[in-house]
């Protein structure tokens, strides 16, 4: 049995925080006759298994719930947040190309009734994003 100052200096991260994460279940330590917390073998896994999810970005809310399920949940779960995460890099690279377009051509002109059926400003953008990623498609098939 570890105490905190040893699991706390093993694992890299403060004692407040092995003593947030005991409050909020996900890493509940044994105490010591003392009021010491205690922490096994299975805990410092269970730690393990926390710190590499919050390497990944999940959320202390995500993690709860990951260490609940079993290996095939916790696989779907993660191709699940995968996809997420490229749809993401996705919207990410059309918003980064976007404002590379503006900042090569300057500032668009605002539309004017006569020149377009879209019917508001933001219909406009729109339009345009897609035509510029349309031609960005096009560009590389060529």
């Amino acid at each position: 049995m570890k105490k905190v100052n040893e699991v706390s200096r093993l694992a890299g991260v403060s004692k407040r925080t092995l003593q947030f994460y005991d409050d909020e279940g996900l890493l509940p330590a044994q105490r010591s006759k003392d009021n010491y917390r205690l922490y096994d073998d299975a805990a410092l896994e269970r730690l393990w298994e926390i710190l590499v999810y919050r390497a990944m970005g999940l959320d202390l809310k995500e993690i709860k719930d990951l260490l609940t399920l079993s290996e095939k949940q916790k696989n779907q779960y993660l191709e699940k947040k995968i996809r997420g995460l490229r749809q993401q890099i996705r919207q990410l690279n059309g918003q980064m190309e976007f404002i590379s377009y503006v900042q090569q051509n300057g500032m668009l002109p605002v539309p004017t009734e006569e020149n377009t059926v879209e019917k508001t400003y933001m219909d406009h953008i729109a339009v345009l994003r897609k035509m510029k990623q349309d031609q960005k498609r096009e560009d590389k098939e060529k």
